[in-house]
Parts: structure tokens; sequence; C-alpha cells
């Protein structure tokens, strides 16, 4: 791994890794260190950090932090996760039964600690590419979706415990499987999803290109709850590059569009 790789990873740029590299020169904090060692996987004894320290907590708001992101990620995945339609092949009665076990996970979030849920969760993904890959060829698009709703919610776990790089590749793997599954709603919710990271990464230009990508896999089929959360993402990224007016002019454009929603449920 590079050093402009570890940066991006910890929100840092090449030269202050550089510094923290070269031992004794330069002082960190133990969130950075936290963060460091949750992406490269070591255990945090190893590196001088207790083992009950709580990860993804880098900010000093740290409950608000986690409450509030998680309520909004949670919120904005139930319509993906609506269940599916009864099936009476054995390949849909699996893919009924993990996409279950996937909601169970995401329930367990609200109460439970990231880096407890991080293992289970990424057990819970093998099980399904390994159902996935045995599946015959006409039947992998159904665990194919399956598996993207699982990824996304390991990119969430990664993301809260401040493990950036691996939230960006388990969001990849959630679009790549969406459109695999050649869904256009799951692929525009994946991708608002990582661009919603993003925003919150404070990388506002990607987080509005990744904005419009979504609303080109819906293309002219956007229901209204889809433009309305786009909306509400593109105003996090204008926030993020500190452009108060765009945000404001997409907070009201995101109104507008929830205040037209029908009565029935959301697809």
């Amino acid at each position: 791994m590079t050093q402009t790789q570890l940066g991006e990873s910890l929100g840092l740029s090449q030269s202050a890794v550089s510094r923290l590299e070269k031992r004794g020169t330069s002082a960190y904090s133990t969130d950075i260190l936290t963060a460091a060692s949750a992406h490269l996987g070591i255990p945090p004894e190893l590196v001088g950090l207790a083992d009950g320290r709580p990860h993804g907590q880098l900010n000093g708001d740290n409950v608000y932090r986690r409450k509030f992101l998680g309520g909004a990620v949670a919120a904005a995945a139930a319509p993906a996760l609506a269940g599916l339609p009864a099936a009476a092949d054995e390949t849909g009665g699996r893919a009924a039964a993990l996409r279950l076990s996937t909601s169970a996970y995401r329930r367990l979030d609200g109460s439970t600690p990231s880096r407890d849920l991080a293992e289970p969760v990424h057990a819970h993904m093998r099980l399904i590419q390994t159902m996935t890959r045995d599946a015959a060829r006409e039947r992998r698009t159904l665990l194919a979706a399956v598996g993207s709703e699982a990824a996304s919610l390991a990119a969430w776990l990664s993301w809260d415990m401040g493990d950036f790089g691996s939230a960006r590749t388990w969001y990849g793997s959630a679009i790549k499987a969406a459109r695999a599954a050649g869904d256009p709603l799951l692929t525009a919710y994946q991708t608002g999803s990582l661009a919603q990271f993003e925003a919150h990464a404070g990388n506002a230009a990607q987080a509005l290109n990744l904005t419009r990508r979504a609303r080109q896999a819906l293309s002219e089929r956007c229901p209204a709850v889809a433009d309305a959360w786009l909306s509400s993402v593109e105003a996090l990224a204008h926030a993020a590059g500190g452009d108060r007016r765009d945000a404001d002019k997409a907070l009201t454009a995101s109104r507008a569009a929830a205040e037209s929603l029908p009565e029935e449920p959301p697809p």
C-alpha cells in the first residue's frame, strides 16, 4: 500500500503519512492510530491501544455522529430492503433467506458496535458469493441483488469504523452487483450511498459526480422518492464544498419532491 493510498483512507495527505512514518519526528493522535490499525487489520493492542476502545469514534460528537449517520443510512436502506417476492425455485428461496439475514444484521446495527458486526457480515457475504458462484447462470441475477445489499451494509460498517478504504471497496462491490442484477433502482441507490459517503468524507466533487451517475442509472424513470433522496445527497455534497447557495437549492428541490410523493409505499 502506498502512502497516498493509506492517506486517502485516513483523510491525510501523502506528506502527512510520510511524516508519521518517520519514527519520533511527528506526533499523532490515537484517533489516527485507531483508524490506521482498523484499515490495515492490525489488532489494536499491538499498537498500544486498549482492546475495548470503540472504533469509528473519530470526532468529539461520537455518539451523535453514529446515531445520526446510522439512522440516515438505515432509513435510506429501507426501500431497498422491502423483501423479495415469493419464489418457488430453490434459488429464490435461498435468496429470500439470505436477504432476511441482511435485514436482521441491519436491525442489530442500531444497538451493536460495528466492530462486533463486521466479521459476521463478512462471513454472510462469503456465503452469498459461494451460493452465487454455484447457482445456474440464469439464476444469478436474483442472488446478485442480495449480494449488493449485503455489500452496502459491509461498506457502512467499515465507514463507521473509520476504514474509508474498505468502505469504498465495499460500495464499489455493491454497485457492481446491482448492475449485474439488472436493477436500475438498486444501482442508483448504491451509487447514491457511495456519494453520501464521499460527501461526509469531504470529497464534494466526487459526491456530485456519483449523484449524477445515480440519476443516469434511472434515466427518465426516476421515482419521486429517489429524486428526493438524491437531491438531499446533492445538498450534502454542496455543503461539503462550502457552497451554501447550491446546498439550499438542492434541499428545496428535495422537499418539493418529497411533497409530491404518492400515498402508496415507495419502491
